[in-house]
């Protein structure tokens, strides 16, 4: 029977493999660092594997976080990638500007998008003899309002960034359904965090995918 190198406990085959569970809220840094505090350092039993893996935790939580742009875009796309910093840091340094709008935001997007829209949305409701217009844009999940699927699972109602610099999405219709046509979305139904960190993933993604070329 094993012993454990620390305390010296005996230690079965079942308590030997025993892992300590990672607290909640960790940046991807510091998980990474308490899960290889605890899984080596041979055989362990879980209360010393988990004091191991706290002290790893201490020292990744203490290390200094990357530094940040100063205007709020280049912050959300650098906290996109970033690794030294939990989901709660990450949304108190985007430390976005308390006059933001969402329409500031969509016009700050346009402005640095280099690719064609991929998507396009209907904003009149068909009629016989007559199709409905549509709008290009890109797509963005910030909006508040849910509706119900047909399997019954509940899901933010969609939202576009048209060409114009608009955010429009289908409104929630009879059946907690999204309806068909696209309006234009209220200011108050849109999470400014999320549509900033939506927009900072659009862009990102906008590097690996060629500009479109007139004409073509």
């Amino acid at each position: 029977m094993e012993s454990c190198r620390r305390c010296g406990r005996k230690l079965c085959e079942t308590h030997m493999r025993a892992l300590p569970p990672a607290p909640d809220g960790l940046s991807a840094d510091a998980l990474g660092q308490f899960e290889l505090a605890i899984r080596t350092g041979g055989p362990q039993c879980e209360p010393c594997r988990a004091e191991v893996g706290s002290h790893a935790l201490a020292q990744a939580i203490s290390a200094p976080r990357a530094p940040l742009p100063e205007h709020w875009l280049d912050r959300a796309i650098a906290l996109n990638g970033d690794q030294t910093r939990s989901d709660a840091e990450k949304l108190e340094d985007a430390d976005l500007p308390a006059s933001l709008t969402p329409t500031d935001v969509a016009k700050e997007f346009l402005r640095r998008i280099q690719n064609a829209p991929q998507e396009r949305v209907p904003i009149t409701p068909p009629k016989m003899m007559r199709t409905p217009e549509f709008v290009e844009g890109w797509s963005v999940d910030c909006r508040r309002t849910q509706y119900t699927t047909a399997g019954g699972t509940r899901y933010p109602l969609p939202c576009l960034i048209s060409t114009e610099g608009e955010l429009l999405g289908p409104a929630l219709e009879e059946g907690d359904r999204h309806g068909q046509t696209w309006w234009i979305v209220l200011d108050a139904d849109v999470d400014l965090p999320r549509l900033v960190s939506g927009v900072a993933q659009l862009l990102l993604l906008s590097v690996f995918t060629p500009p479109s070329t007139p004409g073509f």
